[in-house]
């Protein structure tokens, strides 16, 4: 199971959740969760285009954070949400039934505080009705005891019965509230699509009391005659969730637990015991109880303390709500950018302000204009808290820990304003400012004194076990049984780790420079600016390399949206990334922005790859997008300004970039070399599908581009010179069984000529269908599969060919996949004159002339998995380099954590595959992993080899997901050999590119020299 990583607001020691956590039993199943579970078969069975889980399906098995609009179902779900949220808000919204019962302010306030104790058996029950039944039961089971609430009322009940009704009612907006709250949490933009969904439930508290006191007050309708509304609306909410939702049964909720590595989640009992998840439902009781007990007190009060008349009071809570709603949709977009803990510190200041001046101006003009001020600032508060949880808790404490926060907020909005109520019954309804500003100023305190979190800070210190160096934030555990705390403030504390474990200390330290754990179980650290501890077992302290990455600098401007990747141009020092719907070049040079390519997709930009073998004054990219394009852009400059003998730093062209396409009305045909402008001057269309990759082959003759539409596409340039931009397509491959995440061509390297049967150029491609296939172009001008490489558990994202192999051999490659390993794969060569695995010679380029493509074999080479490299993520791995200088490798993912490996200098023991045993292959690591189909045994498999994990940092773009990492040149100011050095640069969902130094020392541990790469 994955470790969890949480930072925790107080000085506490938690432990790591059983894997083996207790389950519950069908035979526990309520009479509806059994409904709904019986179900599912037949919804798999309906192959319904909802479950469009070909778009659900892939987010479902894959763990990585969903958007609001991809796979496409989730933009109905959003919508369905939304309807909720809307809901919800009516409800809160609506006003009282005081004068129809002729009861008193306490009386009517048991309508708000009975619905909290639905709320409580919604917060604790969430966890197992979603895993039972899933989102689909949810949105079941939320309208339907809405509707058990709703549907007496219209007959006038006796008062008493209406708070057992409103029970009904807390239950159903419980669940729903904490199960969509989780939901949005973990998607990207979070701070956006929270403010939207609590933004309707804003929304609808402000339509409510328009649309309750126009029928009461103007068309003089019975006060229960609103709840037919209520019951019209909910169910249509019914009938629209439980269609959005259909896919996401209990099934497909556990399968995503498995596939994610979290089991069966975390118990509600377990995330009870983290002290975060009360700190957040404290924090959002009070909230909720805040902005309910004035949206629902406001009327009465204008009309007992401001003596405003019934439409005015009524006009006056409108403003509220609608402030509350725009606050949460207008800055949702701000709260991301300046940082949560910042954000919800300057709205809370502001709210106590416009508290402040609502109770103390007597004015109606005054009263109006300061509560949709404090709604506005108020309104985000609530998103910006779920956001807060979702960074600092683990993945599978989300559900449980943000379902229980959720439903206890709501559950404040039940408290606070029956408290409200029963103090007004004698000290009149004018007790609602101090309570509100008391309850402010106590939210402002929790906030600043307990949630110590900020999801961008910088770490605290470092530990290295085994060699490996970890970097961590406030309380975030690193592996099973070992346990780091800090406090903003010294001294720090090291809790018992090993027995036999020694630690090595390094920096401002007042403790002496090793201490042996087993006598000083309990160590007070008190570095005067930082430190760095270094960890290792006593009996493995033989390592001779070490290594540490540190920052350079991020790339200027930030972004402010997710990048996919950055790729460095093959000789000039540019680097392109893609992000939002367009690629922007930054320099390498001054680390800032070079040029902008805009105005050629409709969509996302996934991808993009640079034409190699051009002159420095001309360049040309491809960019891949979710528009199902591939764009080619070109720039043409001076030939002049590329001089032979000049640095590669001066050979960087001066370009501006409007995306203007060729033709267009606005270009100009005379204009000066420093004002040319990029040129969009092709699109390749073909693929039903989003563009996840593309690539050009070593030569440039070809491009590769590959889709979700599960087909690798093979572009040829056939124009006549190089700027008449014809491409055909010689090749459509179609074997792959899932969306092709990936492609990467073979470097043109003397090894990767030696299977003369076929053409020099080789292409790999990573798929969904968790395989990796290799494609040759045979002596007929076929693109041919001959290889398919099974191995991984989960979703391949990428390949990554070896740069420079070592004495001419076959370049390997190495996969990685959403198993969270990196797998390293060899090419076991044949012979000198063996034939072929058809029999022909292999000297014979044409020895497959004749046969039909669909009639030869598909599989004709034996690529062995010679190594999976040491343990580093527990998430998904994203993206992997390697360097073609120092032969180190990089990798990245979802954990956002960076990871260094170095290959060993003496492999292992050979490993060899006899008569009989090719079934399966025996992995460096010791696991036995699945051959492939084609395998046969020989006697000159490859030698597995040895990989050393040299040093890691996690959130290395804090809380955000790293999705591409690349080795690049250094060119910048501080780089002492300018164009020799290397450096990693990593893009991340941040909308940031960082650039980082790499060094590593070769020599023990006791001294020496460190080389810069």
């Amino acid at each position: 199971m994955a470790s969890p990583q949480l930072s925790t607001p107080v000085p506490r020691w938690t432990g790591f959740q059983d894997s083996n956590e207790d389950q519950l039993s069908h035979d526990n199943e309520s009479a509806a969760a059994s409904l709904l579970r019986n179900t599912e078969d037949g919804a798999e069975v309906a192959g319904d285009d909802l479950q469009d889980d070909a778009d659900g399906c892939e987010v479902d098995n894959n763990p990585r954070r969903e958007a609001w609009d991809n796979p496409r179902i989730n933009m109905y779900r959003y919508c369905a949400v939304n309807l909720s949220f809307f809901v919800m808000g009516m409800h809160d919204g609506c006003i009282g039934i005081e004068e129809y019962y002729d009861i008193n302010h306490t009386t009517v306030s048991t309508i708000f505080i009975v619905p909290f104790l639905g709320y409580v058996t919604a917060a604790l029950s969430n966890n197992w009705i979603h895993y039972q039944v899933g989102q689909r039961g949810i949105a079941f089971l939320g309208p339907l005891f809405r509707l058990i609430g709703y549907v007496p009322i219209v007959f006038r009940p006796p008062f008493p019965l209406l708070p057992i009704l409103f029970m009904f009612t807390g239950f159903g907006s419980g669940i729903e509230d904490s199960a969509y709250n989780a939901w949005v949490g973990n998607m990207h933009q979070t701070n956006e699509l929270l403010g939207i969904i609590h933004g309707a439930f804003g929304l609808g508290a402000t339509v409510a009391p328009i649309i309750s006191s126009t029928m009461v007050a103007k068309l003089k309708m019975p006060w229960y005659s609103f709840y037919y509304i209520f019951i019209l609306v909910v169910c249509v909410e019914l009938s629209f969730g439980l269609w959005a939702f259909w896919g996401a049964t209990g099934a497909a909720h556990r399968e995503k637990l498995h596939k994610g590595g979290s089991g069966g989640g975390a118990r509600t009992v377990t995330v009870l015991r983290e002290p975060v998840t009360w700190l957040i439902a404290i924090f959002l009781l009070l909230y909720a109880g805040a902005e309910v007990s004035l949206g629902g007190w406001i009327p009465t009060f204008m009309m007992e303390e401001r003596h405003a008349d019934g439409l005015l009071a009524g006009v006056t809570a409108t403003l509220f709500w609608l402030g509350l709603s725009l606050g949460r949709i207008v800055l949702g977009f701000v709260t991301g950018r300046v940082g949560e803990r910042l954000a919800i510190t300057a709205y809370l200041v502001l709210c106590i302000a416009f508290q402040l001046m609502y109770w103390l101006i007597p004015t109606t003009v005054g009263a109006m204009l300061f509560v949709s001020a404090l709604g506005f600032f108020l309104g985000p508060l609530f998103p910006a808290a779920i956001v807060v949880a979702t960074q600092i808790l683990p993945a599978e404490y989300h559900i449980s820990a943000i379902g229980f926060s959720s439903a206890i907020g709501g559950g404040g909005a039940a408290v606070l304003p029956f408290a409200v109520g029963a103090i007004a019954e004698g000290h009149g309804v004018g007790v609602l400012q101090p309570i509100i500003l008391a309850v402010l100023v106590f939210l402002i305190g929790i906030w600043r004194g307990n949630v110590q979190f900020d999801g961008r800070s910088v770490c605290d210190f470092g530990i290295e076990l085994q060699s490996t160096e970890y970097l961590f934030h406030r309380g975030e555990h690193l592996k099973p049984s070992i346990f780091v705390f800090t406090t903003s403030s010294p001294p720090f504390q090291l809790p018992w780790l090993d027995p036999t474990a020694t630690v090595e200390c390094w920096g401002s330290l007042r403790v002496p420079s090793v201490i042996n754990l087993s006598t000083s179980p309990q160590t007070t650290l008190e570095p005067l600016e930082s430190c760095t501890l270094k960890m290792s077992p006593a009996a493995s302290r033989c390592s001779s390399t070490t290594a540490t990455i540190t920052l350079i600098q991020p790339f200027q401007p930030d972004l402010h949206e997710r990048a996919w990747a950055s790729i460095p141009h093959p000789s000039l020092p540019l680097i392109a990334t893609a992000h939002a719907k367009s690629v922007t070049v930054f320099s390498l040079s001054t680390l800032s922005c070079h040029s902008n390519l805009t105005g050629g997709h409709t969509r996302s930009v996934r991808s993009v790859a640079w034409k190699p073998g051009l002159p420095p004054h001309k360049l040309c990219l491809v960019s891949g997008s979710f528009d199902a394009t591939a764009g080619l852009w070109r720039w043409d400059g001076d030939s002049t300004a590329a001089t032979a003998g000049a640095p590669p730093d001066e050979n960087e062209v001066e370009i501006t970039a409007s995306g203007r396409k060729v033709g267009s009305a606005d270009s100009d045909e005379t204009s000066h070399v420093g004002d040319k402008d990029w040129e969009f001057t092709l699109v390749l269309e073909g693929h039903d599908s989003e563009i996840k990759g593309c690539a050009f082959a070593p030569s440039g003759a070809y491009l590769a581009t590959c889709s979700r539409d599960k087909s690798v596409w093979i572009w040829e340039d056939i124009g006549a010179s190089e700027t008449d931009d014809e491409w055909e397509t010689v090749a459509v491959l179609n074997e792959h069984e899932g969306d092709v995440k990936a492609v990467a061509w073979c470097p043109d390297v003397p090894g990767r000529n030696s299977r003369r049967q076929y053409s020099s150029d080789v292409l790999a491609s990573a798929s969904y269908d968790n395989t990796v296939r290799i494609w040759r172009e045979d002596g007929d001008g076929e693109w041919v599969c001959v290889a398919v490489l099974e191995g991984h558990e989960g979703t391949v994202w990428g390949i990554e060919w070896e740069p420079r192999p070592k004495n001419d051999r076959f370049p390997r490659l190495l996969s990685y996949s959403a198993d969270g390993t990196v797998r390293l794969w060899t090419l076991q060569q044949d012979p000198e004159g063996q034939e072929d695995n058809d029999g022909f010679g292999a000297g014979s380029r044409s020895s497959l002339g004749g046969i039909p493509n669909t009639m030869r074999r598909s599989l004709r080479e034996e690529w062995t998995c010679a190594a999976v490299l040491p343990t580093a993520h527990d998430r998904d791995v994203y993206s992997v380099t390697w360097s073609k200088d120092s032969g180190l490798v990089a990798t990245t993912g979802r954990d956002g954590k960076v990871a260094l490996y170095k290959e060993a200098d003496t492999p292992s023991v050979s490993v060899t595959a006899s008569e009989g045993q090719h079934d399966n292959t025996a992995c460096i690591d010791g696991s036995v992993m699945p051959s492939m189909s084609n395998a046969q045994p020989s006697t000159m498999a490859p030698s597995p080899t040895t990989w050393e994990l040299l040093t890691t940092i996690p959130n290395s773009h804090g809380p955000f997901e790293v999705n591409h990492i690349t080795w690049c040149r250094r060119y910048d100011a501080g780089s002492e050999k300018r164009g020799e050095e290397e450096m990693l640069v990593t893009t991340g969902d941040d909308g940031i590119v960082r650039s980082w130094q790499v060094r590593v020392d070769d020599a023990p541990r006791t001294g020496g020299p460190e080389q810069c790469i």
